[in-house]
């Protein structure tokens, strides 16, 4: 993605192996550098715009912005567009209109400088929510969104009817501009005779495998689902047909699912919540076994119960603090349900956490050209305090571009610690030998992303090989001059012994690893933390959230079918950083996305794990291979 803010001195970064580049700047010694700080009083209006600012993601060129909207593909251009919910008047939600960009290949974006659509008409002057990309059948895109006429809106609050409705913009000019049809709203109101949570973020695709169960034509139907719940019953998402040549015309279903309130399957699978936003269908393929072919939905989970965390902020204090709410997707079967009320249900069949952290509202399109299905998330800035937020001028970013695919493991006998039965984010076969073959849903960056930003023109890799590993001050660790920007790809293999509980990174931002943020997996536990670092000065988690990120995690061992030796998966660590925003994906299944505004200097990174748990014979745990891409960035 092409750099859309403001050039920046972005902090240094430093941490410890071999160079490959030799245009990478020498860093300063630890003690020539400023101890990093709250106060802001020292800078100007330029330093606090770009101080946590990425340079990577898309975002807004200044103010609020939260979901991203309508992903889609020109053909007739050959550029795609994406568009987000977007405050252009201020930092703060309000004024809700859409800021959009346009690419020729979901790298390199070009930011509209005034939105595209605007809170204007009598019937959604209260904010232009989100929505989604139709490629019309007349050549034209027909932006799907919801238009809102009343606030508050909230699941908690009870929902005014007609308060949000559906309407349709079009453009005749390849995207450069939209125009609202003359009959908006096409839908008015929720349907009759039922009391939502909330009635919005149309979604609209063709869904072959939907119109094969209901007996519709795929090229004559299209589907749309609009988010959001029925009040004391469930949450869901309200299923609708739609002409393919008369987009107009939306005919009602009824809701898709049914679960209850805050269905909670495991802890590997979140809670249900009450109340869905910006719900996705899509029908994905193992790549390899075209045999293995799910429906799944991903939506953003509202009204879920709170989970305490052991530092939990006071809830009535102005800390910042995050809603009650998930990421997840599942996965389930359509069948014909027993009552009246619906053509159509979904069963709920396995699922999980689409990411564990800050990443909310996914929004996703299938790729015409790389055949794969791609998803943003919006990336929050709910882990500061309002006055630091403000004061940086903008709020709110992007997350990289991620594939979806389905995750296939075969052979598999069991995981670190749990049953595979307990674990209610993966679908389980037995086969013929006595082993599973499992699948679940995966994502990582766009592949073609990745390539670009390892080939920036100012890219410096550093490399480290197998070693063993343990708690001890002399493993393998990368050099401060390996690190030196805020911008840089890490990709990480560990071999885990049965008698290792933790192991993972440091990364140090103050030259004796006081200050750290670490990436562990914890095998008894099944856990994977992110601990991020906090200010050094007193009271500073009143102003920046930096509670530890956790995520449920496992390893599988499988039982080669034909040696009948068992073995376990490797660990496998990729994370992006791009100044405040670090994405972390695990084995491709966990994905955990969060900030970093307290490590704004980096003075090494090393890797460690602890030395065999006693009373357990086993080899030392080791890095099989670690690699670094520092300054990661696009021409």
């Amino acid at each position: 993605m092409a750099n859309l803010s403001p050039n920046s001195s972005s902090g240094e970064l430093t941490p410890t192996s071999s160079l490959e580049s030799s245009t990478a700047p020498s860093s300063p010694p630890a003690w020539s550098r400023q101890t990093p700080t709250l106060k802001q009083e020292y800078l100007s209006r330029e330093e606090r715009f770009s101080r946590w600012r990425p340079k990577y993601h898309l975002m807004a060129k200044e103010g609020w912005m939260n979901d991203p909207c309508a992903p889609g593909y020109d053909p007739a251009t050959g550029l795609y567009h994406l568009s987000f919910q977007w405050n252009p008047n201020g930092t703060d939600w309000g004024d809700i209109a859409w800021g959009s960009a346009t690419s020729p290949d979901l790298i390199d974006w070009t930011l509209r400088e005034r939105p595209s659509l605007s809170p204007e008409a009598p019937y959604d002057n209260k904010g232009v929510f989100t929505g989604c990309f139709i490629k019309a059948q007349d050549d034209t895109i027909t932006y799907a969104y919801t238009s809102v006429s009343h606030l508050p809106i909230h699941h908690t609050l009870p929902h005014t009817r007609g308060s949000e409705s559906l309407s349709l913009a079009k453009s005749f000019d390849g995207g450069k501009t939209f125009d609202k049809i003359a009959g908006n709203p096409v839908l008015p109101s929720e349907p009759p005779g039922i009391d939502v949570t909330g009635w919005r973020d149309p979604y609209v695709s063709k869904w072959p495998s939907m119109a094969k169960f209901l007996g519709y034509n795929e090229n004559e139907t299209l589907f749309g689902i609009i988010s959001g719940g029925i009040r004391n019953v469930t949450p869901t998402t309200f299923l609708y047909a739609i002409s393919a040549d008369d987009l107009t015309q939306w005919q009602y279903l009824g809701p898709l699912t049914n679960f209850g309130h805050n269905l909670r399957p495991s802890r590997w699978s979140g809670d249900l919540g009450k109340n869905w936003e910006v719900t996705n269908f899509a029908t994905m393929q193992d790549q390899h076994d075209s045999r293995i072919k799910r429906d799944f939905l991903v939506m953003g989970t509202e009204g879920c119960i709170p989970q305490r965390r052991p530092s939990a902020a006071d809830p009535v204090s102005l800390n910042p603090s995050r809603p009650a709410r998930g990421q997840l997707w599942m996965s389930g079967t359509l069948h014909k349900p027993d009552r009246s009320f619906s053509s159509v249900n979904m069963t709920y069949n396995f699922g999980g956490y689409l990411d564990h952290a800050c990443l909310y509202a996914a929004n996703s399109f299938y790729d015409p050209l790389s055949q794969k299905q791609v998803i943003w998330g919006w990336i929050t800035e709910e882990d500061l305090c309002d006055d630091l937020r403000r004061a940086q001028g903008w709020s709110g970013v992007l997350s990289m571009p991620r594939e979806l695919r389905i995750q296939t493991l075969r052979h598999v006998i069991g995981a670190s610690a749990s049953s595979l039965d307990s674990i209610t984010s993966i679908e389980k076969e037995l086969d013929d030998r006595g082993a599973y073959t499992i699948c679940t849903l995966a994502s990582q960056p766009y592949q073609p992303l990745i390539e670009a930003l390892r080939n920036g023109p100012s890219v410096h890799r550093a490399t480290l090989g197998t070693a063993e590993l343990s708690s001890g001050p002399f493993n393998p660790h990368f050099q401060a001059s390996d690190i030196q920007t805020t911008q840089w790809e890490l990709e990480c293999v560990f071999k885990v012994s049965q008698g290792t509980q933790h192991l993972g990174l440091s990364i140090d931002h103050s030259g004796d690893y006081s200050r750290a943020t670490t990436l562990l997996f914890d095998q008894a536990s099944e856990t994977f933390v992110i601990n991020r670092p906090a200010f050094p000065i007193m009271n500073s988690s009143e102003f920046v959230n930096t509670e530890p990120e956790k995520a449920p995690h496992t390893l599988f061992t499988t039982r080669d079918p034909v040696t009948g030796k068992v073995s376990t998966e490797h660990l496998h660590i990729r994370a992006w950083r791009d100044n405040s925003v670090l994405e972390v994906f695990v084995n491709g299944r966990t994905a955990i996305t969060t900030r970093l505004y307290a490590a704004e200097e980096t003075f090494g990174m090393r890797f460690f794990a602890d030395d065999c748990v006693d009373g357990i014979v086993d080899v030392p745990s080791e890095l099989v291979s670690a690699m670094i891409w520092d300054n990661i960035g696009l021409a």
